[in-house]
């Protein structure tokens, strides 16, 4: 199979909260919006009508450049603690499967969109440093999870070893998100969780790929 270099859209979803974080800081300052307004209306959203939205973007994350975190954030928010771990347990599962798919069934004209060669080379290094503990490490990095999937896909890794491990790894960034969401009673504080953790997990990732770069 051959691919090429293509159009590099990992870094969309930091340039999405970024985006956002300024807009709301844009927004506060002039009293634009009433943020506060804002919590109590997601909280009315039909939680059918939100799970079905949170889920479907949770899914295609795989090839839209869509921030993961803040939505599983909002899961909390609008779908409260058990609806909303479930949602977005299944919904970063859905997103994991259909990128292994991807990468094992799709041409290399579609694959090369969303992996490049030198990120395939650079995620079978982190499979030799890490094992099967890589998948679901990568779940809860962000733009990470999305390559890692494909990369198992291209890579035939058995699909019950790919999901189990990455079951793992999801579970617990997903109750962290939801836990704190649920309890979120402004936008600031949904802002801030997303933001926090998205911080935390890039920086995971560089310190993981440190030491990857470093082993023999």
């Amino acid at each position: 199979m051959s691919y090429e270099t293509g159009v590099r859209w990992k870094w969309i979803p930091a340039v999405v909260l970024g985006f956002v974080l300024l807009s709301w800081i844009v927004f506060e300052a002039l009293d634009l919006i009433d943020f506060d307004g804002v919590v109590t209306w997601v909280r009315g959203i039909d939680p059918v009508w939100a799970a079905v939205a949170i889920f479907a973007l949770l899914v295609v994350d795989v090839l839209l450049p869509v921030p993961s975190t803040p939505l599983i954030v909002l899961a909390g928010t609008a779908l409260g603690l058990p609806l909303g771990l479930a949602l977005a347990v299944i919904g970063s599962l859905g997103s994991s499967a259909a990128g292994y798919a991807l990468g094992r069934f799709a041409g290399p004209w579609l694959v090369r969109r969303v992996v490049t060669i030198e990120e395939l080379t650079e995620m079978r290094r982190w499979g030799r440093q890490f094992g099967p503990w890589f998948f679901g490490v990568a779940r809860g990095i962000p733009m990470m999870a999305e390559t890692v999937s494909v990369s198992a896909g291209v890579s035939r890794v058995s699909f019950r070893t790919f999901m189990s491990f990455t079951l793992v790894g999801t579970i617990p960034i997903c109750a962290a998100y939801v836990f704190a969401g649920s309890h979120a009673d402004t936008v600031e504080q949904i802002v801030m969780i997303s933001a926090v953790g998205f911080l935390l997990t890039v920086g995971l990732f560089y310190m993981l790929r440190r030491l990857v770069k470093a082993a023999p």
